[in-house]
This record gives C-alpha cells, sequence and structure tokens, in this order.
C-alpha cells in the first residue's frame, strides 16, 4: 500500500496515508478539506471557501480563520497536497471515493458503487454548503440504488429485491421510481394483489401529503399490471451459479447517524464495551429492548458507527419490521444479506441459505444489526456463527430467550438529556427565553425522544411560534397525540404498531388499565378493572410488560408511559365505565374492612354495598383512590352519595392531604340535584383541619339542611358544630350540640360512632366545668370502644379521648399514660396526623408540670409530624408550647420566633388562638 493517500466524503469526512487514518482536526477544518476534494482538483477561491464555512455570518477575522485551517490541513497531508492558486486553494494529491464513485456510475457498476458509502455523505458536518452537497450526494446514491434495483430486476432477482425494496420505500415514501420498482418486483414473484395495493397506497400517500397524482409512468405500470400485460414479463431465470462469490464484498449498510444524538452515555458505553471484539469464544450479541418511540434504532445506529472501525470486514442492517402487522422473512433477510456480501444467486431452501450465511461470515469481523425484532425465532436464523462477528439487535418485546445475549432495558430520557435534546432541535437563543415552558413541553412528551423530536421538529419550523404555545397545544389530552405528528413521524402510528399485534384479551386489557386517573395500578386493582381473577390478571400483565405496552417498577404494580395512556384511552372502550365501577366497589370493600378493623361497632362500615374483597386497604393509596373518586364524580349519573361515604371512612383510616380537599370540593361542585351526597360532602369539608373558621360553620350548617332525613349526616354535622363552638370558646352551646348528635347514634344503634362522640362530648363538658360529667362520660366511651373491640379498644382514638378528657379535668398523670398507650397505637397504624397531635398534647401537660426540657422534646417531635401532614392550626398550637419552653429557659429570641410564626398561623385561618399567641409575643416583646 506504501505511502498512497486516499478521501473519503461518503460518511464522515476521512483521511488515510498508508492506511493509517490522519487526525483531520475541527469539524470546520474538515468542511474546508471537503470542499477542496469535492472541486476535485479546481482551484476554490477564497470567498467561496468562506462562504462554505460562515454563510452569510462570516467573521471579521475569516481570512486569518481560513489561513489556520489550510495551514493546519499542510501540516497533516504530504507536502504540495493543498497549494495555493491566486487568492484561493486546490487539492492536487491522493485519491477520494467521489471520483471512484463517479468511474463506477458511468460504466454501470452500480452494486460496486454503492459499496463506497459508508454513511451520511459529511456526516458531522454543518451549514449550507454541507446541507446542499449532501442532499446532492444522497440523490446520487438513490439514484444508483435505483438502476442496480433495476439491473436486479433484469437478471431475474425480483423476489429477493422486495425487501430491500420494501424498506426504501418506507424510507423514501414519496419516491416513486422506487415505488415503480417494487410493484413491478412484486408482480413478477407473483404477488400482483400487493403490487396493486401499493400503487393503491402511493396514490392516497401522494394525495395527502402533496395533493398531486401519481405520474403517468407509474400509472401506465399500474395499467400493465392489473390487465397482467405479458409485455412485463418475467426476468427469465438465470442458470443457478455456485453459491460463493468471487471476492468477500465488504457492506457499509448502517443507515446516518444522527448529528444532534442527546444522552444514554451509559448505554452506549455499555454497548460498545459488550461488543468490542476481545477473547470471546462465543457470539457476542447485544438485544435493546424498549416501547415505541424510545430511541432503539436511534441508539443502536449510533453504537454501530461508534464499532465500524472495530468491525472492518462491514456492517449488515435491516429493519425487520416486527412491529407491524407483517414482519420479514428470516429467509428473505438472508437472502439480502447474501446478496450484499457478493452472492450472486442465494438457495431456495432456508436451512442451506442460513448455513451459507454462516459460512460467508466464519472468520470475519462482521457487525450485524437486526433492528426491529418481532422476536427470537425471527432473530436466531441471522445469526452469525463465529465469534468474530458481533450481532446488535433491537425490539420492543425483551428477547430474553437470546441465551447470553447482553440485554439493555431502554427508559425514556432523564429531563436533563430531554431538554438538551430539545434545545439542540430548536436552537439555544429560543430554549433559554422560556426555560420553564421548554421543561414543561419535554415533561408533556413524557420524555419520550420521538416525541420530543417532533414536538421540536414542528418548533423549529415554525419561527414565529413561542415555546409556551406548543406547550399548551400539547396540554390537552384529547389533542396531544394529533399534535405530535411532522411528516411521516407519528406517535400514534408508533404505538398503534404495538397495539395492533396484541390479540383482543391483552389489547382489551391495555384498554381497560388505563381507565383509571392511578399514577401505578396494583395488582388487586388490574384484577378488579378486568374482572378477572388475580393469577390471570398477572399473567396478563407481565405479558403487556414484556412487549413494553406496559412498565412494571416493582412486583405486582403496573403504569403505563404518559403518552401510552393517553393512546389507550384514544381506543374508547364501551367497558370503560364497569370497569371502573368495579374498582371502586373492590376499593369500597377494601376501605371498608380497614375501618371495620380499626371502628368495630361503627355502622358506617355497612351503610352501603361493596364488592368483594378480602384485604384491607393501604393507606398509601389513598391520593390515587381520591383521584379515582374524583374521575368517577364527573361521569353522568354517579352515584356521587356513594363516593363521599367512600371519602367519609377514608377521612378516619388514612392520614389527611390535600387531596381530600379537591375531592370534596369536585363532590360539592357535581352534587346537582342529590342534596344528601352534598350535605355529607359538605360536612366532611367542614370537618377538615384545613378548612377556615367560616367554611366550616357554612358547611355545616348547610349539611344539616341538605340531609333530609339522613340521620347519619344530620347527627355528624350537628355534632361538629359543637366542635366549632368549642373551638369559638361556647363550651355550654358545644356540650348540647354534641349531646344531639350523640343522642341520634344511640337511637339508632350505631354504637361505635355513639363512643367516637362520647368522647368529644366529654371534653366539651370539661371545658364547661363539669369534670364529673366529663369523666363519666370519657369513661363511657372508652367502655364502648373495649366492649367493641372484644375487651380492648381497636383504635387508638379510645385511649386519647380518655386522655385528653382527664388532662383537661387535672388528672395529669393518668392522662399522660394514657396519651403515651395512644401514641403507640397511633404508631402502629401509621397515622401521623394524630401522632402529631397526642405528642403536642403531652408536651403541654408537661408544660403544665414545669418540665420544660420534656416539653420541648415532645413539642418538637409533635411539629415535625404534624409540618409533615399539614395540619396548620395543630403546628401553630405547637409552636405556642415551644414559645413558651423557650422563654422560661431564657432563650426569648427562639420564643419570640415561634409565637411569631404561630400568629401568622391562627390570623390566616382566623382561629381565637391567635389573642393568646398576641399576648404572649407582647411579653417577649416588653
Amino acid at each position: 500500500m506504501g505511502d498512497e493517500l486516499r478521501f473519503s466524503v461518503l460518511g464522515p469526512v476521512q483521511a488515510w496515508r498508508g492506511g493509517r487514518e490522519l487526525e483531520l482536526g475541527s469539524p470546520q477544518q474538515r468542511l474546508v478539506l471537503a470542499v477542496l476534494l469535492l472541486a476535485e482538483g479546481r482551484v476554490v477561491g477564497g470567498d467561496q471557501l468562506m462562504d462554505a464555512l460562515w454563510g452569510l455570518q462570516r467573521p471579521r477575522t475569516a481570512v486569518q480563520v481560513l489561513r489556520t485551517y489550510v495551514s493546519r490541513l499542510r501540516a497533516v497531508l504530504p507536502a504540495d497536497a493543498v497549494v495555493s492558486v491566486g487568492d484561493g486553494y486546490a487539492l492536487r494529491a491522493g485519491t477520494c471515493d467521489v471520483a471512484e464513485l463517479r468511474t463506477l456510475y458511468g460504466e454501470g457498476r452500480y452494486a460496486e458503487a454503492l459499496a463506497l458509502w459508508r454513511g451520511e455523505p459529511l456526516a458531522g458536518l454543518g451549514g449550507d454548503y454541507a446541507e446542499a452537497q449532501r442532499a446532492r450526494l444522497t440523490e446520487q446514491r438513490l439514484a444508483a440504488l435505483e438502476h442496480r434495483l433495476g439491473q436486479d430486476l433484469d437478471e431475474g432477482r425480483h423476489a429477493e429485491v422486495v425487501v430491500e425494496l420494501s424498506t426504501l420505500c418506507a424510507e423514501y415514501p414519496t419516491r416513486e421510481r422506487l415505488r415503480g420498482l417494487l410493484m413491478l418486483a412484486l408482480y413478477r414473484a407473483g404477488r400482483q394483489a400487493e403490487a396493486i395495493g401499493v400503487y393503491t397506497g402511493t396514490r392516497e400517500l401522494l394525495a395527502d401529503e402533496l395533493g398531486v397524482d401519481p405520474s403517468p409512468e407509474l400509472t401506465e405500470l399500474y395499467r400493465q399490471i392489473i390487465s397482467a400485460d405479458p409485455a412485463l414479463g418475467r426476468a427469465p431465470a438465470r442458470p443457478r451459479a455456485a453459491a460463493a462469490p468471487a471476492a468477500p464484498h465488504v457492506p457499509r449498510q448502517l443507515p446516518a447517524d444522527v448529528a444532534d444524538f442527546t444522552g444514554r452515555e451509559s448505554e452506549v458505553e455499555a454497548l460498545v464495551e459488550a461488543l468490542r471484539p476481545g477473547e470471546s469464544s462465543a457470539l457476542v450479541v447485544a438485544a435493546v429492548a424498549g416501547t415505541g418511540g424510545v430511541g432503539k434504532t436511534t441508539l443502536t445506529v449510533h453504537v454501530a458507527h461508534r464499532l465500524a472501525g472495530d468491525y472492518p470486514d462491514g456492517q449488515l442492517f435491516v429493519d425487520l419490521r416486527g412491529s407491524g402487522a407483517q414482519p420479514l422473512e428470516p429467509d428473505l433477510v438472508l437472502g439480502s444479506f447474501l446478496r450484499a456480501l457478493g452472492l450472486e444467486e442465494a438457495p431456495e431452501e432456508p436451512a442451506e441459505r442460513a448455513a451459507l450465511y454462516r459460512s460467508m461470515l466464519a472468520g470475519r469481523r462482521m457487525l450485524v444489526v437486526l433492528d426491529n425484532a418481532a422476536g427470537v425465532a425471527q432473530v436466531r436464523p441471522l445469526l452469525p456463527g463465529s465469534a468474530t462477528c458481533g450481532v446488535l439487535v433491537t425490539s420492543r418485546a425483551r428477547l430474553i430467550g437470546l441465551t447470553g445475549a447482553r440485554q439493555v432495558d431502554l427508559e425514556v430520557l432523564g429531563p436533563v438529556a430531554a431538554s438538551r435534546l430539545f434545545t439542540r432541535i430548536v436552537g439555544e437563543q429560543r430554549v433559554s427565553a422560556e426555560r420553564g415552558a421548554a421543561m414543561d413541553l419535554v415533561a408533556a412528551c413524557g420524555f419520550l425522544p420521538l416525541a420530543i423530536r417532533i414536538a421540536a421538529a414542528r418548533l423549529a419550523a415554525r419561527p414565529g411560534w413561542s415555546v409556551a404555545g406548543m406547550r399548551d397545544r400539547l396540554s390537552d389530552e384529547r389533542r396531544r397525540l394529533s399534535e405530535l405528528r411532522a411528516g411521516d413521524l407519528a406517535i400514534e402510528a408508533t404505538f398503534a404498531l404495538g397495539y395492533e399485534q396484541l390479540d383482543e384479551a391483552h389489547a382489551r386489557a391495555f384498554r381497560l388499565l388505563a381507565v383509571p386517573d392511578m399514577a401505578d395500578v396494583p395488582l388487586r386493582a388490574a384484577a378488579a378493572l378486568l374482572d378477572l381473577p388475580e393469577l390471570e390478571a398477572e399473567a396478563i400483565c407481565e405479558a403487556l410488560v414484556d412487549v413494553s405496552m406496559l412498565e412494571s417498577l416493582s412486583p405486582g404494580r403496573y403504569r403505563f408511559h404518559d403518552l401510552l395512556r393517553v393512546f389507550a384511552r384514544s381506543r374508547v372502550d364501551p367497558a370503560a365505565g364497569a370497569a371502573l365501577d368495579r374498582l371502586l366497589d373492590y376499593s369500597a370493600a377494601a376501605v371498608a374492612n380497614r375501618f371495620r378493623s380499626l371502628f368495630p361497632g361503627d355502622l358506617r362500615a355497612d351503610l352501603l354495598p361493596t364488592g368483594e374483597c378480602p384485604d384491607a386497604f393501604d393507606p398509601g393509596e389513598t391520593d390515587a383512590l381520591l383521584s379515582v373518586v374524583r374521575q368517577a364524580a364527573t361521569r353522568d349519573h354517579a352515584d356521587r352519595y356513594r363516593l363521599a361515604w367512600i371519602v367519609d371512612m377514608l377521612t378516619d383510616v388514612a392520614p389527611e392531604s390535600v387531596a381530600f380537599r379537591h375531592t370534596l370540593d369536585l363532590l360539592v361542585a357535581r352534587a346537582g340535584d342529590e342534596p344528601r351526597a352534598e350535605g355529607l360532602a359538605r360536612y366532611l369539608r367542614s370537618a377538615l383541619s384545613s378548612a377556615d373558621r367560616e367554611t366550616r360553620r357554612s358547611d355545616a350548617l348547610a349539611a344539616i339542611d341538605l340531609a333530609r332525613g339522613d340521620q347519619y349526616v344530620t347527627a355528624v354535622a350537628t355534632a361538629s358544630l359543637g366542635v366549632q363552638a368549642y373551638d369559638d370558646g361556647d363550651y355550654q352551646a358545644s356540650v348540647e350540640l354534641i349531646r344531639r348528635g350523640v343522642d341520634i347514634f344511640s337511637r339508632s344503634g350505631d354504637r361505635g360512632a355513639e363512643a367516637l362522640w362520647l368522647g368529644l362530648l366529654a371534653r366539651s363538658l370539661a371545658a364547661a366545668d363539669e369534670p364529673g360529667q366529663a369523666v363519666e362520660a370519657a369513661r363511657s366511651a372508652y367502655r364502648v370502644h373495649a366492649e367493641l373491640g372484644g375487651g380492648t379498644p381497636r383504635h387508638p382514638w379510645a385511649p386519647y379521648q380518655l386522655a385528653f378528657t382527664l388532662q383537661a379535668v387535672g388528672s395529669l398523670d393518668e392522662a399522660l399514660r394514657m396519651f403515651e398507650t395512644a401514641v403507640t397505637g397511633f404508631r402502629e397504624i401509621g397515622e401521623l396526623d394524630w401522632i402529631g397531635t397526642a405528642t403536642t398534647r403531652m408536651a403541654g401537660i408537661h408544660l403544665t408540670l414545669g418540665d420544660h426540657a420534656g416539653a420541648l422534646e415532645l413539642a418538637e417531635q409533635g411539629l415535625a409530624a404534624l409540618r409533615e401532614v399539614d395540619d396548620e392550626h395543630w403546628q401553630g398550637k405547637a409552636l405556642m408550647i415551644l414559645g413558651q419552653s423557650l422563654t422560661a429557659t431564657g432563650r426569648q429570641e427562639h420564643g419570640h420566633a415561634c409565637y411569631t410564626e404561630a400568629l401568622e398561623i391562627f390570623d390566616r385561618l382566623s382561629l381565637p388562638e391567635a389573642e393568646e399567641a398576641r399576648t404572649l409575643l407582647a411579653a417577649v416583646n416588653a
């Protein structure tokens, strides 16, 4: 080889001298070389070079920078390779693949010419000049492809070129010459109906995309096909040739790498490391799996280009069309591969083809990329037998049967990488001006690379659009999928490929699992939605996970990608309403089970029918269930009283959160002509700790008015007014109102509710200076709780109620013991809000006893718990105790801060404790 100098632009711009690749420097420096190479020895003026480099954005130092680039190239290339002529330059040394390409084209040797291509021409170079030359060279390649495919048809290889033509037509859907060749190949292969289908699809595509009809040539070919014109004929079969090429071909079939490849650093390195040739005696296979649009093909093509130098004998690539309705048959792919390897005619038998394929790859360093596989059965015949080869496979389903394969499960991009990808396409200037909107937009895309590319491409093509405007278009779930469409890219079409491969049972499950507004669906909830036994539901869910139509982050929990959920919901299922009803039946039963275990004898669990459920409700699912309740409340003919009843029980078995307020607000707003439902929802809203004073009172009064014979709502709303009277300091009114509620519960036989409200009556009696009656009521409540619990109160609410009554009448030691019992019980059931309340009350007792250290410690514990559940009223109480403990121990500044924060809370909530806070704050300031 000597010191032969070779250049290439049919891929990345590269140069070799004596077989050693030369370092050509920055992209701009490579672009200078490319311009000189494409001039093929002609002089290129300085202005032309600077236009190619910078276009209209030429810097002031352009001449000096250009000279620097030329100087650096001269330092790398042989002496006198780049010569100066006037104010320009010419390259007068070496050979370039472009010149060889033109020679081969002129001689009609198209297959050899196409083998020169190593990917996208001028890869990695930007600017208008590079884009124009890239388009010109790509057009030349396509023209050569069409000539070569025409030659193949003339030589009778019609069956073998169908695969390649199908792939090319999918990549260049409006190129009529390719469509005509495919029609002719199908016709000559005896597939006349499919040939006619290609024409019909082409006519519709051209009308939809371009508003034009097929060319006269394509229309004439169609006429000949439907009439079986003998002039089309069938190319005469050639005599069987020896099944071996005269010389090894070096196929370079990789698609172009994307210039804006972003993220995936760990996946890229893992795949490169796995596939880099080493000492292994077995074939190395890496399999990438993930949902449609997650970037599997983009990743594998990028990795394959990284590895191309490690596989100098060539790279084979095929789209196996596994996500479509008609995956490619392995024997057709083998025929295409064998021809790419130089074989003129492949054996007819699939087994012979596979054996010959393995023989031709034996000992060669060849990378095989099998994109979009349907399954292991499609992939296995395409695997080389030699450890010198490497294989990259992509699929939607995890190819577990590929023994020994390195499996990579591809997830969506992280927020940072997603934002970087969006910015690289749209431009830094536009994104930096609307950074928040950009992040919202990529989140609306679910961080799915294809969705981000589509949204970014639409923005890039519309300079007058704002990022915020595009974000707003995506915010409407009903139109999101239609917005994520650009040219021949569409998220909906990508998802549809996977959905259409599901059988009816799995398609039904896919639709129904997307019905509830839940971030993820536990297995038992899935079983209720699908109306299946748990084991059958799990099998179906796991099958959907296997084909990347569903995700499972932990055993027994399933979730959709955000856009897949939108897609699933767009496939309207008439059984969706019944599925949601089953989920609510199951959830109501689970909540009732937990309620009965904590409040035996309370009749609320038996007020309304529920579904069957052996489980007790998990409080960790509270927000998810409340989301489903809100969803159900918006439906026509919803039973909103039942929904409010579910929320009622939830308030006693799960910690309060802001989701309760949102749910009750919606139930009140949607109650319409259901006064009982509105009454119950208003009572529950009045009982929330976050409710302000006026709202609590107006809601409770409205609940009584709306109850209309509902004894339960009348009783609880009346008694809750008594609690509000207690908070306002009107203790006599409090006793009277709570007693009315207790009497209603007693008459109705609801002993559980009676015991609950007896405890609150005891507190009011103590405040009304009736200590004897207070203790009697508190001990009666405790006794009923114990009887209903089989000797011991089931719920720590019982010792808690007795404790605060004992505290109120001055029995502090016994009160502390009861509070400690209650806190232990609250910890066992995870009631963080009541842990905070009880601990704060204990802190108050220690403060009364003069134990400031104990009061401080307990108040801090209580405040931490109350902040976590966002109970502001009791946070204020804890802050008051903290302030008094701190000031009593000489830490006035810290005490002042506590009083100030407490006063701000009490004022905002219009609570009477505000006056005490002002008094204590004034004392510190004095």
